[in-house]
C-alpha cells in the first residue's frame, strides 16, 4: 500500500502538465477498442488527413466454445499497459493485464460477477472493477479494488444493486459507479476502499443503505443511472440517467445536484473535454450523440451514429475529436465513429467486432 501511494504521490505532481489544449496532432491518434460479442480488442488510428485504420486485432479470453465478453477497457497512466474485464466465466469475470508493446497478457485475476466496467486512478497502482452482476438476483454487488503490480484483489466493497460505471476524481482519491436498479451515485474513498457518500439521483437526498446480501423491494427506477463523469477540475460530476433521458449535474463537495439536463432517448455514457467546456453524451437508445455546453447547459448538437445501440466515448487530450463506439443490431459489426468537435460533425468511421463497447485513449502519435 505504502508504495503504490508514494507512486501516486510523484505521478500527480507531474499531472499539471497534461491535457493541455492544442491543435490536431498531424501523426495522429491511438486507441483500443472492445467487442463484447466478438472476444476481441482493436486498436485503432484515426489521422485527420486520411481518416481511421485499423492497427490491429487482437484476440482476447481462452475459451474457444464460450463468448467471454470483453467488456470494459482503460490505460494506464504511463500508457504501458492497459486492463480488460471479461464479463463471462464459470462464474465468475476476470481481470487482464496486457502489455501495449506487444498487446499480451501479462497478469489476470479472478473478479465477481459480470464485471463489466473499470478505471484506473491517473497515478496508476490500482484498478477498480465495477461487478454489475446482471444476471444475479437483485442484490446489493461489489466494487473489486485490485493492485495491478501483482494483479492481486485487495478488497471487495459492496455498493448497490446493479452497479454501473467506473470513474476517478481527477486527483485519483475518490471513485464513483452508478447504481442501475438503486438509482444512486456512489462515492468510495481510496483511503479506506470504503463507501463513503451516496445520493439518489431522484430526490437528491442521501439514500437509505440496502442490507448486505439481501434482496429487496425496488421501486420503479426513473433514472437508471449507467456512467459517472468527472470534470477535470474536480467540482462537477456528470451521471446518465438512462431511463430518465436526462444528465445529472452534482457538485462534488457537497455532493448534491445543481442542474439537470435533458437528454432525450437513453442516454448511456459521458465524457467531458479536458478543458471542461464541453460534455459528450451517447444516446444508446437513438443512436447518436449529444454535445452540451457545460456553460450554459444548452444542447448545441445531436449527431447520428451509423448504426443503433451508441455506446463508448473518449475524448481526445486536444479537445478536439470525440471518438464513439456503437454496438451494432444482430449480427451487425460495431463501428467506430470520429467526431470533430469543433465542426461538430462525423468525420470518419470504421467497423470492428459485433458490439463494439469498451473504449481507452491510448497516446497521440
Amino acid at each position: 500500500m505504502i508504495r503504490w501511494f508514494l507512486f501516486a504521490l510523484g505521478l500527480l505532481l507531474a499531472a499539471g502538465v497534461q491535457h493541455a489544449g492544442g491543435q490536431a496532432d498531424p501523426n495522429g491518434y491511438l486507441f483500443y477498442v472492445a467487442s463484447e460479442s466478438e472476444d476481441e480488442v482493436t486498436l485503432l488510428r484515426f489521422m485527420p488527413d486520411s481518416g481511421l485504420a485499423k492497427v490491429k486485432v487482437i484476440p482476447v479470453g481462452g475459451l474457444p466454445a464460450e463468448i467471454e465478453a470483453p467488456h470494459g477497457i482503460f490505460m494506464d497512466p504511463d500508457g504501458v499497459h492497459w486492463y480488460l474485464t471479461l464479463g463471462h466465466g464459470f462464474p465468475f469475470g476476470t481481470l487482464l493485464k496486457y502489455a501495449t508493446e506487444m498487446d499480451t497478457v501479462v497478469g489476470n485475476v479472478a473478479l465477481g460477477m459480470f464485471p463489466a466496467t473499470v478505471a484506473v486512478p491517473p497515478f496508476g497502482g490500482l484498478a477498480f472493477a465495477v461487478n454489475s452482476d446482471f444476471h444475479g438476483d437483485m442484490v446489493p454487488s461489489t466494487v473489486s479494488i485490485v493492485e495491478v503490480d501483482e494483479m492481486i484483489e485487495l478488497a471487495r466493497t459492496e455498493t448497490c444493486t446493479m452497479p454501473h460505471g467506473s470513474r476517478f476524481s481527477p486527483d485519483g482519491m475518490k471513485h464513483y459507479s452508478a447504481c442501475m436498479m438503486d438509482d444512486q451515485l456512489v462515492e468510495i474513498d481510496l483511503r479506506s476502499f470504503a463507501v463513503a457518500r451516496r445520493l439518489d439521483l431522484v430526490t437528491g437526498q442521501p439514500p437509505a443503505h440496502h442490507a448486505s446480501g439481501v434482496a429487496h423491494q425496488m421501486r420503479e427506477q426513473t433514472c437508471s443511472p449507467t456512467w459517472v463523469a468527472p470534470s477535470p477540475d474536480g467540482a462537477a460530476l456528470y451521471v446518465t440517467c438512462n431511463r430518465g433521458d436526462e444528465v445529472v449535474e452534482v457538485d462534488a463537495m457537497d455532493l448534491a445536484i445543481t442542474r439537470r439536463f435533458p437528454a432525450p432517448n437513453g442516454p448511456y455514457n459521458a465524457a467531458v473535454t479536458p478543458n471542461g467546456q464541453l460534455l459528450v453524451v451517447t444516446q444508446k437508445g437513438s443512436g447518436a450523440v449529444s454535445i452540451f455546453d457545460l456553460g450554459s447547459g444548452e444542447r448545441l448538437a445531436l449527431i447520428p451514429t451509423i448504426r443503433k445501440v451508441t455506446h463508448g466515448v473518449v475524448v481526445s487530450p486536444d479537445n478536439r475529436y470525440a471518438f464513439i463506439t456503437v454496438e451494432g443490431i444482430g449480427g451487425e459489426p460495431g463501428t467506430v465513429e470520429v467526431i470533430d468537435l469543433q465542426t461538430r460533425q462525423r468525420v470518419a468511421s470504421a467497423e470492428v467486432g459485433k458490439q463494439a463497447g469498451g473504449i481507452a485513449f491510448w497516446k497521440r502519435g
